[in-house]
């Protein structure tokens, strides 16, 4: 999610706060951003500052600092249409543009022709041997970059990419931790599972999506997830058993309550689903079956609305006599200016 430090400024010492911070035993990555990016606004003289990364769905701003609000526009529309392409291309060395308009290489360039971005300094942000980023200064006229201001810009962006590297090592930390908290809790508690199916149950779905939503909104992946009712009957229990471990291994068969089970597919479109339980339906016979897509980034992290709309399609593939139905959530509604 894109952020900035939009709040009305007042006269602060950015180099002071940054060194305070660095002090500190656990810097807030907020507060280093917020002071970095408004001490080269102040130092550099520019429009915009800004940090930029490679989400799920492109190039996106996530942290910025502006003039004002007017100097984003189409900034944040299409990002991948500055220059910060090309830092990630060549990240060994800053690319330094003083006037655009001048610059055969870059007079043409969608950044100059339709952002008017004239001017622009940006060093490539690093998480280990990745280029996950950049680290950019912004001018809508020609401008000159000293070697202080280069050397300002280059020291921020090694300090931001250590910021970034750090605070994705805590994530993985912390889903290994939920990982481990699951295997830990499968094994000691039989309340886990199923005594009808030896399948886990829902008490494991809570347990499991703490260490499965890490993941897919990190990844920006959709899970599938697809409903059915089955009756126990003789040899079900052993079939669904053998199911479960043939699974791929992020996936989950598990029983939703008495006779009903969900298939949940992390990273999984309609399609693929469609193959895997299409395999499913091969030990279990073809049952109305009701699917939708969670998005992780969009929904609530319980699967309640995800699990509400799959018992509609279900009951909808009941009434209409056919294998499988799916249910969509709606698209989220447009944002409009004001």
């Amino acid at each position: 999610m894109a952020k900035s430090n939009g709040r009305a400024r007042k006269k602060v010492d950015h180099l002071a706060a940054l060194a305070n911070l660095l002090a500190e035993d656990s810097a807030d990555p907020a507060r280093l951003f917020e002071h970095g990016l408004a001490l080269l606004m102040e130092r550099l003289g520019a429009e915009r500052a800004l940090l930029t990364r490679v989400a799920g769905l492109g190039y996106e701003v996530f942290w910025w600092a502006a003039r004002d609000e007017a100097a984003m526009r189409g900034v944040f529309e299409h990002p991948e249409h500055g220059y910060c392409p090309w830092v990630m291309a060549h990240p060994d060395r800053p690319l330094v543009i003083r006037d655009a308009a001048a610059e055969p290489l870059w007079r043409d360039s969608p950044a100059w022709r339709e952002l008017g971005l004239r001017a622009y300094a940006g060093v490539a942000l690093r998480s280990g041997d990745r280029v996950v980023g950049t680290l950019c200064v912004q001018h809508g006229e020609a401008q000159s970059f000293g070697r202080a201001a280069l050397a300002l810009l280059k020291a921020l962006g090694h300090l931001f990419s250590k910021t970034l590297e750090a605070e994705h090592l805590k994530q993985e930390l912390q889903a290994t931790r939920d990982a481990l908290e699951l295997s830990s809790a499968v094994v000691q508690d039989s309340a886990l599972q199923s005594a009808r199916s030896s399948l886990p149950n829902r008490r494991y779905l809570d347990i499991w999506l703490r260490a499965t939503v890490f993941l897919a909104r990190r990844r920006n992946e959709r899970m599938a997830l697809v409903l059915w009712s089955q009756p126990m009957e003789r040899g079900l229990k052993a079939r669904m058993q053998a199911i479960s471990d043939a699974l791929r291994g992020e996936d989950l068969l598990l029983e939703l309550a008495a006779d009903q089970y969900v298939l949940l597919m992390p990273h999984t479109a309609p399609d693929g689903a469609g193959i895997l339980l299409a395999r499913v339906r091969e030990a279990l016979g073809t049952h109305p079956a009701g699917g939708t897509l969670w998005d992780p980034q969009d929904e609530d992290l319980d699967l309640r609305e995800a699990l509400h709309r799959a018992h509609r399609a279900l009951a909808e593939a009941r009434s209409q006599g056919v294998p499988l139905i799916w249910h969509m959530a709606p698209a989220p509604a447009p944002v409009t200016e004001a």
